[in-house]
């Protein structure tokens, strides 16, 4: 997506240092998304947190080439009604986090103040309301991951499972003699590493068969299964003798030479706290080549991109068998916001004031998703809710302003 102009002009106005800091913390608090916007291409990040010179801000996927080190970036964000932006410098990209430079600067566009307009059931807003989860059937996992808000409005990011896992084959096949994924399933027979990897939700790594396995930990962003960890899992598993498992590990590693394998690593896919697949890579003996720390980083990376590709591709909708999704029409409306009406309490206990809540607004058969926060609850003749916009992109902010004038 190109580069794009909000508009600042001399009506702009600069945010001074302590409504920045109060500014930052409420987008923390309720998870708004940058739009991260770098050499004519736009990316959506969350602001995890905020020191006087850092900001810290996660990516939903992995990316590459996007940003470097040293890169230039501009950053959008929507407060209040109002668009926000701020140039920033990357220093440091670590896993799919980035820390940059707080910005000395902040500018404000002022929005059109917009009268809230009457709607006559002209338009629709709907909202899920979300009951417990489903369980999955999937071997869960002491370790939990649930992939990020997804970016919007972005061409670098394609997240159709076919594409991500094509990408992911045609990369790693170079780089590893032997590469598959296996799905899971609760009644799934695993054998004992995948067991092991399951349980502990970490990677398993194999430098080399003819060494000792991993004592410490070997990338500072995720943890992999170190040497105390199997030696736990044998105790817990088969109930062996301490003095006996240094000699259960030695036999593991000569199985694994046997079967012409030189190192080796199992990575998780982890969503919630599930297991639903496993990366397994391998260089064989001819190679002779431990698998580099480099490679599995991307194996790890690529976990959560299938693991987000998967959630977008509505591989999970079970678990939300028993979310709700209800259509109501608007009462009145701005870019800003808009309120309902209902002629009961059934919404009381669901509609709960300062609770952010993903609504969904239909123009022309194309749905904007908004997310937005309760802010007024009225008890009259009727029960009136309304609802402010918190987190919004600009194209879509931009469809909402259209929508608006044709009423």
């Amino acid at each position: 997506m190109d580069s794009i102009n909000i508009g600042l002009d001399a009506k702009s106005s600069v945010i001074n240092s302590v409504e920045k800091e109060f500014i930052f913390k409420f987008i923390i608090q309720n998870r708004i998304n940058f739009e991260v916007i770098y050499n004519n291409k736009t990316a959506l990040a969350t602001l995890l947190t905020q020191s006087p010179k850092e900001l810290e801000l996660e990516f939903p996927v992995m990316f590459e080439e996007f940003i470097t080190e040293g890169s230039e970036i501009e950053v959008i964000f929507y407060f209040l009604n109002n668009f926000h932006k701020f140039n920033s410098q990357a220093i440091k990209i670590f896993d799919n986090k980035v820390i940059i430079k707080n910005p000395e600067i902040i500018t404000k566009n002022p929005q059109r103040k917009f009268e809230r307009k009457l709607t006559k059931g002209k338009i629709n807003v709907k909202f899920k309301i979300k009951g417990d989860l489903v369980l999955l059937d999937y071997p869960q996992s002491e370790t939990s991951y649930y992939p990020a808000r997804p970016p919007i409005e972005t061409d670098i990011f394609d997240v159709k499972i076919e594409k991500v896992i094509e990408r992911f084959n045609k990369k790693i096949s170079t780089l590893v003699t032997e590469n598959k994924i296996k799905m899971l399933r609760s009644n799934r027979q695993l054998d004992y590493e995948e067991q092991m990897v399951v349980k502990y939700g970490k990677p398993l790594y194999i430098p080399d068969v003819y060494t000792d396995v991993p004592q410490k930990q070997l990338i500072p962003h995720f943890n992999i299964i170190l040497k105390g960890d199997w030696i736990k899992f044998e105790k817990l598993k088969n109930k062996t003798q301490p003095y006996l498992i240094n000699k259960v590990i030695s036999k593991y590693l000569f199985d694994q030479a046997q079967n012409n394998i030189f190192s080796k690593a199992l990575v998780p896919i982890l969503y919630r706290n599930y297991v639903i697949g496993l990366i397994y890579l391998a260089n064989d003996l001819q190679k002779r080549e431990s698998i580099s720390l480099k490679i599995l980083d991307y194996a790890y990376q690529f976990s959560k991109l299938v693991s987000y590709s998967l959630k977008q591709n509505n591989y999970f909708k079970e678990e939300e068998m028993n979310t709700k999704i209800y259509t109501l029409p608007i009462y009145d409306f701005s870019p800003g916001g808009l309120s309902i009406i209902h002629n009961d309490d059934f919404f009381e206990n669901k509609l709960l004031l300062n609770h952010n809540i993903d609504i969904i607004l239909e123009d022309n058969k194309k749905e904007l998703h908004i997310l937005a926060k309760v802010v007024r609850k009225i008890k009259k003749d009727f029960y009136n809710y309304g609802f402010m916009f918190i987190d919004i992109t600009l194209q879509d902010h931009a469809k909402i302003v259209e929508l608006y004038n044709k009423l």
